[in-house]
Formats: structure tokens, C-alpha cells, sequence
């Protein structure tokens, strides 16, 4: 089955060339003057694969829920990871997967994003949205 070596949300993620140039990380916070909203998410993960796991599709998929489970948003992906010859035996093919989507936010209060592969919960990310106090000069 494949393996969730680690994943966070961040303000902006660009993977290229085996590199992740990544903006914000590790937001588990939002601070919003009036609900609803809506805000810009990165979300950054490496997936590992075995050598029997290559060379097939396999789908990934993001769950944005509030407190109660409620699906508000959903981004699907599927990855189809390559056995390279040169690897050794039984190194793990890494796959990093940096997702950059809007989200609306209903309310203040706790979410999650689930990280699910192959059908299987990888991961869920806790995060809150909390009120912030304008105050004018």
C-alpha cells in the first residue's frame, strides 16, 4: 500500500524537477475579519510507492470538512509512479504532489483536509479558522 511519508498546508506550492519551492508552510491557523470568505490554499505531500506498486494509476484525494464531517470541497489527482532501473532494491519511488486550490469558508471553527490514497485515510490535517478583531484607528 503506499506510504504518506509527510504533508502540510501551506500558501503556495510549485514541484519541479524533483524540488518543492514552497511558500507558507505548516498553516494550521486563519484569522478571518467576517465569515463566510474564501482563501487560497497550498497543500504539499510525498507519497512512496514500491517497486510492485509502479507502473499503475493510483488516486489521490483531498477532503475539505468542517468540524461535523460535512464535505465543503474536494480535489482529486491521480499519479501513476515509474520504476526506475537504477534504483536499488527495494527503495521506495517517491512521488511529491503540491496542490495550490481556493476553498470557502462557511464559518469559524475547526476543519480538516483528509488525505486519502486508493481509497484508504492517509492523513487529516487539522485546521481552525478563528475570528480576528478589526479594530479602526
Amino acid at each position: 500500500m503506499p506510504q504518506l511519508d509527510y504533508a502540510f498546508v501551506c500558501d503556495f506550492v510549485r514541484v519541479e524537477g524533483g524540488i518543492a519551492h514552497v511558500v507558507g508552510a505548516g498553516i494550521d491557523t486563519l484569522y478571518a475579519a467576517e465569515v463566510p470568505t474564501g482563501h487560497n490554499f497550498g497543500l504539499f505531500a510525498r507519497i512512496t510507492f514500491t517497486q510492485g506498486e509502479c507502473g499503475r494509476p493510483h488516486r489521490i484525494e483531498v477532503f475539505f470538512r468542517d468540524t461535523d464531517g460535512q464535505e465543503i470541497a474536494k480535489v482529486d489527482a491521480v499519479t501513476t509512479p515509474q520504476w526506475e532501473s537504477s534504483l536499488p532494491a527495494g527503495w521506495p519511488v517517491g512521488v511529491m504532489l503540491g496542490l495550490n486550490f481556493g476553498l470557502p469558508i462557511p464559518r469559524y471553527g475547526l476543519y480538516a483536509f483528509e488525505i486519502m490514497i486508493d481509497d484508504s485515510s492517509a492523513k487529516s490535517l487539522h485546521f481552525r479558522v478563528l475570528e480576528r478583531n478589526v479594530q479602526l484607528p
